[in-house]
């Protein structure tokens, strides 16, 4: 696994004061040691979660009892509609937990009501991941070619659109050069580039191995490279008032959320159960083969400030979002009792 910075020094006074307020268990999952946190605010939890393998810790978690472990009864529900609903849903209490893209929170960190907390990392870009693919017999076969070509996007100045800015620009095509065209749903990018319909267009996997295996598309360009290479892509979030009024609550979350994570970054064989289950449902053939993204553990400020800075760089603020965006700082903003160590690795589960 890549090293994941966390403070050494939050990590050893927050496993101190929760020595003190929560008991020893053993994970259903791994058999390690994991504590159990008392005093809980509440025990039924809403997750509303943008579907994709970026979640698959939050599966595991779920479906392997680490959640249930903690005395939680979490329910996921797939929100298809976009990140930004997930957040909707919990500013407006119907849900407690947002995973999303980190695109979305930042631009609700620079708009008019900055209420969230990041309280946990989802995924990290990796190789492959996320890639601009063609046709097999496409005549464009370089991101030069794409000048004056249409780009298929599920909306302006998102995720997609803010690594495609980035990748274009690092290798010297003007991001004037080429035009979006939004409301496209990526999982249907590879059929359309096979017909034709566009030249090139972002699709993440599991849909890049699809793509290769049932229409022979291949890969124009990886969006792990450059200035987003390694790239914060997903995390978890909640309101403020939420977090303040549901400390222990949260704890146990991110407790088990934490562990969840670790399994799906070092156990292939459980991550794929997680994604051939529902709401992926991912076939064997595709999930013994994709790529993965890292699933951290820690939170990291300086890794979540990138998003921001990159946004700022390609336009995506101006007026008094601009002026807000330039004065957000990460560490402000991110749950301070994650419990991991400065490996990366949540120091709850060494046993």
């Amino acid at each position: 696994m890549s090293a994941r910075v966390w403070s050494a020094a939050v990590a050893a006074v927050i496993l101190g004061s929760a020595a003190a307020g929560c008991s020893s268990g053993s994970s259903a999952a791994t058999g390690s040691s994991m504590p159990v946190f008392s005093g809980l605010e509440s025990k039924y939890l809403t997750v509303e979660d943008f579907p994709a393998i970026d979640s698959a810790g939050l599966y595991i978690a779920a479906n392997d009892g680490l959640f249930a472990h903690e005395g939680l009864h979490v329910t996921v529900i797939p929100d298809y509609k976009s990140s930004q609903d997930t957040v909707n849903l919990i500013e407006s209490g119907k849900a407690q937990i947002s995973s999303g893209d980190y695109v979305t929170y930042m631009g609700d960190f620079a708009g008019t009501d900055p209420n969230l907390e990041i309280i946990s990392e989802g995924s990290v870009l990796e190789p492959n991941v996320l890639t601009l693919m063609a046709s097999h017999n496409s005549k464009v076969t370089s991101l030069k070619q794409l000048q004056g070509k249409a780009i298929p996007v599920s909306g302006i100045d998102d995720i997609a659109t803010l690594l495609i800015d980035s990748v274009l620009t690092g290798n010297d095509v003007p991001i004037n050069s080429v035009h979006y065209v939004p409301n496209q749903a990526l999982p249907g990018v590879p059929t359309m580039i096979a017909k034709g319909v566009f030249a090139t267009g972002p699709v993440p996997e599991p849909f890049v191995s699809m793509g290769e295996q049932d229409q022979g598309d291949v890969e124009l360009a990886d969006m792990d490279q450059g200035a987003t290479t390694n790239f914060p892509i997903q995390g978890y979030a909640v309101t403020k008032q939420w977090a303040q009024a549901n400390p222990n609550t949260l704890k146990a979350f991110v407790t088990a959320l934490d562990e969840g994570q670790e399994i799906a970054d070092t156990n292939r064989n459980e991550l794929q159960k997680a994604v051939e289950a529902k709401p992926l449902n991912i076939p064997v053939n595709v999930a013994s083969v994709m790529s993965l993204p890292e699933f951290p553990t820690a939170v990291d400020p300086d890794r979540l400030q990138r998003v921001m800075d990159e946004m700022i760089e390609f336009n995506f603020f101006t007026g008094q979002r601009l002026t807000a965006a330039k004065d957000f700082q990460a560490k402000n903003v991110v749950y301070s009792a994650n419990l991991a160590n400065t490996n990366g690795q949540s120091s709850l589960f060494s046993g």
